[in-house]
C-alpha cells in the first residue's frame, strides 16, 4: 500500500471561528508510548499470534456483526442526545454519559483480548467555541500497539461522536443521532472490538471525536495533538455516515445530493480530488480489497 500522509493535519485550520483547541492532554501515558512507537511490543503480544494477512480478511468477514453494530446504535440512541454541549453529569443521558460508556465498551474489548487495548481519553478546551466556552471537552480512543516499532506510524479509524437537531447550539433537543453519526461511531467500536483479536505490524488508533457539528474541534484537537507530540500518521479511516443515506430537508452533499435521495446498498468512498494525491490512492485500495475480498468473497480457508 502506498505511504500516505496524514488526513487530520488538514484539519488544523478548520475550527470554526478560527479558535484554537488548548490544554491538550492524554489520560493515559502508555497510550500516548505506544502511538509515539516507544513502547515494547512484547509486552501487547497475543498468545496466540493471528498476523496473516489473509485470515485476518477472512475472518472479519464473519467476525463483524449486525446485531453487535444494531446493539452500539440502540444503546446510542438512548441517550436521548450526543451534542458536544449537553450534560456530562448525568448517568444516562448527554454527550458525558455516552462518552463514559464507550470508554467502557473499549475497555471490555480489552479484557477479552489479553488486555491488548489501551483505553484513553483525549482532554482539551475550546475557549470561546461557536456555543460559548467548551471546557475538559474529551475524545474517546482505544490504541491497539503495533508489533513492529521501526516503522512507528499510526493508522486512525475514526468517527464522530456528537449528533445535533437543526440548530447548531440546541443542546437540548432531541438528538439520536442514529445516520449522523451514530453509524460511524458503532462501526469504530465494533472494528475495535474485533480486530483487538489480531497482531498488525503498525499501531492502530479508534478514535470517537466530539464537536464534528461545530467545526470539526475533535478531529482538530487530535491533529494537533500528533504535531505537539511528534505522533507519525500513515492513514486516516473516517466513518461518517456510513449506514446509508436517508436525506432529509438539512442533509448536504456529498453525502446526499439531494432532499429525498435513499441509498443502503452501496459502499461510499471520499478523498481528494486530486488523482495524484496519496489520499486517493488510498480510497482506490480500501475499494479494491471491498471488491476483490469482501464482495467477491474470495476462497477462504
Amino acid at each position: 500500500m502506498k505511504h500516505i500522509h496524514a488526513l487530520l493535519l488538514s484539519l488544523l485550520t478548520a475550527s470554526a471561528g478560527g479558535q484554537a483547541v488548548t490544554n491538550i492532554t492524554c489520560t493515559e501515558p502508555l497510550a500516548l508510548q505506544a502511538m509515539k512507537g516507544v513502547h515494547n511490543p512484547a509486552d501487547y503480544a497475543a498468545t496466540n499470534v493471528i498476523d496473516d494477512h489473509q485470515q485476518i480478511l477472512c475472518e472479519l468477514r464473519t467476525r463483524l456483526s449486525p446485531d453487535s453494530l444494531k446493539a452500539f446504535l440502540q444503546r446510542m440512541e438512548g441517550f436521548y442526545t450526543r451534542h458536544s454541549y449537553s450534560d456530562t453529569v448525568s448517568a444516562t443521558t448527554g454527550i458525558g454519559a455516552a462518552r463514559r460508556w464507550a470508554f467502557g465498551k473499549f475497555q471490555e474489548f480489552s479484557a477479552a483480548n489479553e488486555d491488548r487495548l489501551i483505553p484513553a481519553y483525549l482532554q482539551f478546551d475550546w475557549p470561546g467555541g461557536l456555543c460559548g466556552d467548551g471546557l475538559g471537552w474529551r475524545n474517546v480512543f482505544a490504541v491497539l500497539p503495533g508489533a513492529d516499532t521501526t516503522d512507528h506510524r499510526i493508522v486512525l479509524i475514526e468517527a464522530h461522536l456528537d449528533s445535533r437537531c437543526r440548530e447548531d447550539c440546541d443542546a437540548t433537543c432531541l438528538a439520536a443521532g442514529m445516520e449522523d453519526n451514530g453509524s460511524g461511531s458503532a462501526l469504530v467500536l465494533e472494528l475495535a472490538r474485533v480486530m483487538s483479536r489480531y497482531t498488525f505490524r503498525h499501531t492502530l488508533v479508534f478514535l470517537l471525536t466530539t464537536a464534528e457539528e461545530q467545526g470539526l474541534i475533535g478531529a482538530s484537537a487530535m491533529a494537533q495533538f500528533c504535531v505537539d507530540e511528534a505522533i507519525a500518521i500513515k492513514g486516516v479511516q473516517n466513518n461518517d455516515v456510513v449506514g446509508g443515506i436517508l436525506c432529509g430537508e438539512t442533509s448536504s452533499p456529498p453525502s446526499c445530493p439531494a432532499e429525498g435521495d435513499v441509498d443502503s446498498l452501496q459502499v461510499r468512498l471520499f478523498s481528494s480530488a486530486s488523482l495524484s494525491s496519496p489520499h486517493r490512492g488510498f480510497a482506490r485500495t480500501v475499494k479494491m480489497y471491498y471488491q476483490e475480498k469482501c464482495r467477491a468473497r474470495c476462497p477462504c480457508p
